[in-house]
């Protein structure tokens, strides 16, 4: 009898493991790791922060499933580190080049990465991922072998091509391979179906090579090219391009910053691409941002206060010029849009009538996206603009401030952000501007983008403040 109680109790232990989503080690990195390499496992770490939405969905959505628990805890030993602190999360952070959250990571017992990918997942999205880590780690001693004859020199064709399959298996950077594999591929191949797929994993700007590959987008623009096939390489083009945008943002050569983006627009002009925070939110990448916007944040960052200070003021006096004609063509468009929709309920004509007021819908989320990036990161260059001036601060000066806060404001009435506005109002004595910009945010502004019931809450409380 008692034989049966201690198995029925361990059959429940085992069980409890399972029902309780992915278990995360509680020991040091180090520990975890000498455990790792004495049962010849992965550990498998999610690097977080207190402030990434995704992190917490992931912490509080998908790793309690049973399914992730079942599957990571007979895989892997798992950890859970924070990005900013935690010491061994500052250091994993720092050792693999994580600067995106949530960035999962799979490394052996010497610690070396055998796997990683980045961004939420669903619960069945995780587990396909946990296999490709696995893959990863049975082909990792092949994987070796030929980095070391990649160390010692050997780049013929088919040499690259195998190694660049297993080291993408992998989910490693392949930046290096595949420009040596393409400094061997002709013209007439580079944009292939194959190839363009590689193009858009490179993230080391090649001047040479970046130059090559936006001449050859460019000429099948001019030659006609079918519209879907210009559109994969165009598209290919501009995944290359954000890398090197990032990675270039991150270095002092502000020459080859400023190639990046003098490309991109050489393309996006070719092309027919456009810049949209919408699309660069929906997986397109940073190059689809304002490229003035990406511009001051690199110049700020690097303290190059001429070319910041010019920049600001040359978009936003195009944003001044653009916004009311903006405003127009938005309000022409919408007004056929009503008149449509108003004649296919008149015609009784209800798919046509939801189809035009899903379409309606699509086009005051995109262009509000749009609107409410580039409100928010202007009025933030404001305060950096202000930040780095050195005149005589005089009434003029704070005028100019005040006109510039209540117009970007104005790009995207909210109650999220017109508190925020109202206060730098007031910091320069404008009390007036500060209740109108909070006015405007209530009425325009209380269901905009991101707006929670506190922001119009908070909004309310300081217009009663004011009163």
């Amino acid at each position: 009898m008692k034989r049966m109680i201690v198995l029925l109790t361990a059959l429940l232990m085992s069980l409890s493991v399972f029902s309780q989503g992915i278990k995360f080690q509680q020991e040091s990195y180090a520990e975890v790791l000498n455990v790792a390499k004495k049962e010849n496992k992965l550990v498998f770490i999610d690097i977080y922060t207190s402030w990434c939405g995704p992190c917490k969905h992931m912490s509080k959505e998908i790793f309690p499933q049973v399914a992730a628990g079942d599957f990571f805890n007979v895989h892997f030993l798992n950890m859970q580190l924070d990005a900013e602190k935690s010491e061994d999360g500052k250091m994993i952070a720092q050792k693999f080049g994580v600067s995106a959250y949530p960035t999962f990571l799979f490394v052996n017992g010497n610690g070396e990465l055998v796997y990683r990918f980045l961004g939420g997942r669903t619960v069945d999205e995780l587990i396909e991922e946990g296999k490709k880590a696995l893959e990863a780690f049975k082909v990792q001693p092949e994987l070796k072998k030929y980095a070391k004859k990649y160390e010692k020199g050997k780049r013929d064709k088919d040499f690259l091509e195998q190694y660049f399959i297993l080291k993408d298996k992998a989910g490693l950077d392949c930046s290096d391979i595949l420009l040596d594999y393409f400094a061997q591929v002709d013209d007439a191949g580079l944009l292939d179906t194959i190839n363009l797929s590689r193009i858009a994993e490179i993230t080391v700007f090649d001047s040479d090579f970046a130059n090559r590959v936006i001449d050859a987008v460019c000429q099948k623009a001019e030659n006609g090219e079918e519209k879907e096939v210009l559109s994969r390489a165009a598209e290919a083009a501009a995944t290359y391009l954000g890398a090197c945008l990032k990675s270039t943002a991150k270095s002092d050569d502000e020459s080859d910053f400023e190639s990046v983006l003098s490309l991109k627009k050489q393309l996006f002009a070719a092309t027919g691409l456009a810049e949209s925070v919408t699309k660069a939110s929906l997986g397109g990448g940073n190059i689809y941002v304002p490229s003035e916007l990406s511009s001051m944040d690199y110049y700020f960052s690097k303290k190059k206060v001429e070319k910041f200070n010019a920049t600001f003021l040359a978009y936003l006096k195009h944003l001044q010029t653009d916004f009311a004609k903006r405003q127009e063509e938005m309000n022409m468009a919408g007004a056929v849009m009503k008149a449509k929709m108003d004649s296919a309920k008149i015609a009784n004509n209800q798919e046509e009538y939801n189809t035009l007021k899903k379409l309606r819908a699509m086009m005051m989320a995109f262009s509000g996206v749009d609107n409410y990036y580039i409100s928010t990161s202007m009025i933030d260059n404001v305060e950096k603009y202000d930040e780095l001036y050195t005149g005589e601060k005089n009434e003029s000066y704070q005028k100019q401030l005040a006109d510039w806060y209540v117009f970007l404001h104005a790009i995207s009435p909210s109650a999220k952000t017109a508190v925020y506005v109202a206060d730098k109002l007031l910091e320069l004595d404008k009390k007036q501007l500060a209740i109108e910009v909070l006015n405007l945010g209530l009425e325009q502004g209380s269901e905009g983008m991101g707006v929670e019931e506190s922001d119009v809450i908070a909004c309310k409380k300081k217009l009663e403040e004011l009163r």
